[in-house]
């Protein structure tokens, strides 16, 4: 059976998407400034929206953030997969390069690799920081788990291109991946193009020592392994 093809969603499912998306990257971007004591009011707030409306949507701040951890992950996830997309088919495409049509890849984002791609575009177009999920150490829920997962095999095929094309050295990680973007995307007391110019600025410096690595011969021992990261996350 051949699926239906994606419609346009009528204006008032339209609206309410358009809706929930500002909420939680108003959530993002509250609980990383406030912590996890901000208010359903103050993400009401940065979002413009009423406080009540949220509620109709999330009946509880637990509800919401839960929500919003599964987006964070989602949106990594996504991401990963577009930039893998993207450099897979520029390995594929003729020796003179790809089709200009054929990827959105910026040039110095091919020469820097997949990973650090994905990473330069994490810092600038994410929502926010990707946040602790609530809850047990080791207990991720079904919707939280696969999004996870979507993620970690995302980053298996991201490291591989670059792994072929000595970017990054042998025993490098997805949960590496995840750490450094942690490191290099903390909250920085500067407006956000100045902070995302530090952040990239940063990110060239990494890259350029992973390339580096790969080139020697390094064999990096020791990482953390993806359940790991996942432990750390959650603490």
């Amino acid at each position: 059976m051949v699926d239906a093809p994606d419609r346009p969603l009528p204006g008032r499912q339209r609206e309410a998407r358009s809706n929930d998306l500002a909420v939680l990257a108003a959530a993002r971007e509250v609980f990383s400034a406030q912590g996890p004591g901000a208010s359903m009011a103050d993400v009401a707030h940065h979002a413009g929206v009423g406080v009540a409306s949220i509620y109709r949507r999330y009946p509880t701040k637990t509800a919401l953030v839960e929500a919003l951890h599964v987006h964070a992950v989602r949106e990594s996830a996504a991401l990963v997969a577009e930039v893998v997309a993207e450099f897979e088919a520029a390995a594929g495409a003729p020796p003179q390069g790809p089709d200009p049509d054929a990827s959105s890849a910026e040039p110095g984002e091919v020469d820097a690799g997949a990973v650090a791609a994905f990473l330069a575009r994490q810092i600038a177009g994410a929502t926010g920081p990707l946040l602790r999920p609530a809850g047990n150490p080791g207990v991720l829920a079904p919707e939280l788990a696969a999004a996870s997962e979507d993620l970690r095999v995302g980053l298996v095929r991201l490291i591989a291109h670059d792994r072929a094309r000595r970017l990054v050295p042998e025993g490098f990680t997805p949960a590496d991946v995840m750490q450094l973007q942690q490191h290099l995307r903390p909250a920085l007391p500067f407006p956000k193009a100045r902070a995302d110019a530090l952040h990239l600025r940063y990110l060239a410096l990494v890259t350029h020592g992973l390339r580096e690595q790969a080139r020697a011969g390094v064999v990096l021992t020791d990482g953390p392994d993806w359940d790991e990261w996942l432990g750390a996350w959650q603490r």
